[in-house]
């Protein structure tokens, strides 16, 4: 095995990149970050996507974008079956994470669901629960059923959403919520990072 990491020279390699993770991820054709929306990244700085290749194959990547002057949002993190649990994903994560120190960011998000939340809590990413009801003026059906730790609240665009300090990731609470309210959640990631 011989694996190395990049960040692509051409609009083609970053097409790889992205077929690659889609093909991985089983995209729906609704997806919010399309081809075009990562070569457009790509212009402005290939940093933003990291690919993993063994030899000339790609067998991971991970894309990413603004999500404000300060802070890098991953998009997409996939893995070639065959090289999960060998590194592959905490090398790409480690080498974004640089990769966003030389940008000039100094904070990382990501939204994850199901297995991968236990491979960002081991990558050091703090996890808040984002709870989201289908029409505006909702917060407090939401409210009514959680603990007192929001820390952020947003109603209007046709969503009611809040966010949840849960101080680590609480099933439990998540399950609970979903089946009472009938909202969509899913674990928010963040890591500051510095020089």
């Amino acid at each position: 095995m011989n694996i190395s990491l990049v960040s692509p020279k051409s609009k083609t390699e970053v097409q790889d990149a992205y077929n690659f993770v889609k093909n991985i991820l089983k995209f729906s054709e609704d997806h919010p970050r399309s081809l075009d929306f990562y070569l457009n990244i790509f212009q402005k700085d290939p940093r933003y996507v990291v690919i993993a290749k063994d030899g000339n194959e790609v067998i991971g990547a991970v894309l990413s974008s603004d999500d404000s002057e300060e802070k890098l949002l991953i998009g997409e993190l996939a893995v070639d079956e065959k090289y999960r649990k060998a590194g592959v994903g905490t090398k790409l994560i480690q080498q974004l994470e640089e990769n966003a120190i030389e940008l000039g960011k100094n904070e990382i998000s990501l939204g994850s669901q199901g297995p991968a939340e236990n491979f960002y809590l081991k990558m050091g990413y703090t996890p808040r629960l984002f709870i989201q009801l289908t029409g505006n003026n909702r917060i407090n059906e939401i409210k009514n059923n959680i603990p007192d730790k929001v820390v952020w609240e947003n109603t209007g665009d046709g969503f009611s959403k809040i966010i949840v300090d849960t101080n680590g990731i609480d099933k439990e609470l998540q399950k609970y919520i979903s089946e009472k309210t009938g909202a969509h959640t899913q674990y928010l990631f963040s890591k500051r990072i510095v020089v």
